[in-house]
This record gives structure tokens, sequence and C-alpha cells, in this order.
């Protein structure tokens, strides 16, 4: 993986029902670093969140 990131961020994926953390670097790369189902509880999702903010 390449060391600069452009930019990552958490979405939505409604097809598989979970929210996921993306990061994509300068040259492109996409890479999934992770995710959570929607059926986590509240407070989970919301330290998920947290420990995945930029």
């Amino acid at each position: 993986m390449e060391r600069f990131v452009k930019k990552s961020g958490l979405y939505q994926n409604p097809e598989k029902r979970r929210w996921e953390y993306w990061m994509v670097s300068q040259g492109g790369n996409k890479v999934l670093v992770s995710w959570l189902c929607w059926s986590a509880p509240k407070d989970v999702v919301e330290k998920w969140k947290v420990s995945n903010a930029c």
C-alpha cells in the first residue's frame, strides 16, 4: 500500500447492509480497511466510527 493517502472515509453499502471504511491512495488504489454490519449495537457502531476517523 502506498504511504500517502489522498482520501478515505466511511460509506454505507446497501447491497451488503454494512458500513465500510475505505482508503484511497494517491495512486488511486482502493483498500477496504474494515466493515461493520448494520445490525451491530449503536454504541459499537459509534466506537467503530471514532476508531476509523481520519
